[in-house]
């Protein structure tokens, strides 16, 4: 093997995996570990989600499929909600507005921020960014559940 294809593969290895902090929460949505896998990174008392694109996340344009994207700001969402609760959630109203968007191997991430937390209800609002810049915000209203 020579030093370039080494590093080509080097490379390609890196594309498959999150950077470094970024972990992944398995086995309790089925639905979030097909389509991702997404990954998060706790930083304070605020959450950094991530994502890489991959094939099966791409439509028939190369790019990240609409739906992928509003699946995972909704991951980053409900995660961000549970910050520092013990409790689970559902949500009950998703808003999002598409700016730009991603393709293969792409590393998006999402934040989200509570605006308000009721008895109830918990208010967010939050965006995914590539590179920085923003491809989608969205704000989204979640139900707070007791855990069983």
């Amino acid at each position: 093997m020579t030093n370039s294809s080494i590093k080509e593969r080097s490379d390609m290895d890196k594309l498959k995996t999150a950077p470094g902090g970024f972990v992944q929460l398995q086995g309790i949505s089925p639905a979030e570990d097909d389509i991702g896998p997404f990954y998060y990174m706790k930083e304070g008392t605020s959450l950094r989600c991530g994502f890489r694109v991959r094939s099966k996340n791409c439509n028939g344009l190369g790019t990240v499929h609409g739906g992928v994207l509003m699946s995972f700001a909704d991951y980053s969402s409900t995660m961000s909600a549970l910050q520092g609760v013990k409790e689970n959630c559902a949500t009950v109203s998703f808003n999002c507005q598409f700016i730009a968007s991603a393709r293969l191997n792409d590393w998006i991430e999402a934040t989200a921020e509570v605006i308000q937390r009721t008895g109830s209800l918990c208010f967010l609002t939050g965006k995914v960014v590539l590179d920085d810049l923003p491809i989608l915000t969205f704000q989204s209203v979640v139900k707070r559940l007791s855990k069983p």
